[in-house]
């Protein structure tokens, strides 16, 4: 049997409960490579001072909310050309709120696939999540977390064919991961764009929850930029997902990797985790879904050369508390508790510093500082600004590759 995550009340932090059995189906049985980074981007080698994931309402922030022990559904982008899609057509009767989500499920629905994984002889077991069709010349979407761990991955359509499926590339910074069938004239989502989402806006939720597949959710856009969301990803390790988009349209065990889409049918997000607060997985109505922006610059980095690489600064530490203000005299900045091995270490930054500005951006807490460093490539060089011993200090500082475990 397989594992999904969940709060130990103890820690604050995800960790691993029983997932459900594999057996249990559905009632009818069945970019270019290192640039344009933008500002998601991971700072390598900077620990948060604080998790989301333990205070948010005392509940259980799951990542995987959206794996299920059954079928895995997934999609991802293709080497090559990108290839032209039209949008789909979305015939709204009425302007009813139901009648435009009955629109955006006909359009959308050919390209949501359920992923059935098998673990082999490994722990893992089999398990079942969505995912959805990037290029018509056989890339589809999904999450790390749900083939990280999976000896083999099937993918089942929405007419209900099957194809074995290779998975091109993961990266557990942002939990997607990107698979391959061969097959040509997929229908293909519409790409939209997260940079201009609003709170109240209709969100459609598309995936097999609980081996359910082609199921339909609908609610709206609860929230923007949500992060960072920590959670603890299948390999133990905890991850941070950044600018989150949150949303009240119900997803559930199964649904992870599949689309959250707009009133207009587009992709607007790829559904990752949920907040619950009982012992059991389920929708509670808050839902984390990360950014296409993100999916689309992570997925054809991937596609690319199989791989993302983040920039790497080298400090981890916590925002600025009292204690530390009253000591160096700022209000607010990154406090560094420790330097790794690397450029910070290279540069001068010792621990006690306080970072407060990179490249003129303000830097108020640690948060900031890893964003700062997301908009950076491997190579760029930075201007850091930090206080020591009362004295502002400005350094150029230049990053090299996050080291892989």
């Amino acid at each position: 049997m397989s594992e999904d995550l969940r709060t130990d009340p103890a820690s604050g932090w995800p960790t691993a409960y029983p997932a459900i059995p594999s057996g249990a189906r559905s009632a009818d049985g069945d970019g270019t490579a290192g640039r344009g980074h933008g500002p998601w981007r991971q700072l390598a080698g900077v620990a948060l001072g604080a998790a989301i994931a333990g205070s948010l309402l005392g509940g259980a922030l799951l990542l995987g909310v959206l794996t299920w022990r059954g079928v895995l559904q997934l999609q991802g982008a293709v080497t090559g050309p990108a290839l032209e899609v039209s949008s789909p057509t979305i015939e709204v009767n009425g302007g009813e709120d139901l009648d435009r989500v009955a629109g955006v499920a006909r359009a959308v629905l050919p390209s949501v696939v359920q992923v059935d994984i098998d673990g082999g002889d490994s722990a893992f077991g089999t398990g079942n999540g969505s995912g959805v069709v990037y290029r018509s010349d056989g890339y589809i979407i999904t999450n790390n977390h749900v083939v990280s761990r999976a000896d083999g991955v099937t993918v089942v359509f929405a007419d209900g064919s099957e194809a074995d499926a290779e998975v091109v590339g993961t990266d557990r910074e942002t939990d997607l991961a990107v698979l391959r069938v061969d097959r040509t004239g997929m229908p293909a989502i519409s790409v939209g764009d997260s940079s201009d989402l609003q709170a109240g806006e209709l969100a459609v939720a598309i995936g097999s929850p609980f081996g359910l597949d082609g199921s339909v959710t609908a609610g709206v856009v609860s929230a923007v930029n949500r992060g960072p969301i920590s959670v603890r990803g299948p390999d133990g390790e905890r991850v941070s997902l950044y600018d989150v988009i949150q949303t009240d349209a119900p997803i559930n065990p199964g649904n992870s990797g599949g689309p959250l889409v707009s009133g207009q049918g587009r992709l607007i997000g790829i559904n990752s985790a949920i907040l619950t607060g009982g012992r059991t997985p389920g929708n509670a109505g808050v839902g984390f879904a990360i950014p296409v922006g993100i999916a689309v610059e992570t997925v054809d980095e991937l596609i690319s050369s199989g791989e993302v690489r983040y920039a790497f600064l080298g400090v981890q530490g916590m925002d600025v508390n009292p204690d530390v203000a009253e000591r160096v005299g700022v209000d607010a900045g990154a406090h560094v508790d420790e330097v790794l091995s690397g450029p910070a270490e290279d540069a001068g930054l010792r621990p006690g510093d306080v970072v407060t500005d990179v490249d003129g951006a303000l830097i108020d807490s640690m948060d900031a500082l890893v964003m700062a460093i997301r908009q950076a490539d491997v190579g760029d060089t930075v201007s850091v600004t930090y206080r020591r011993s009362g004295e502002d200090v400005t350094v150029e500082v230049t990053l090299t590759e996050l080291p892989r475990p």
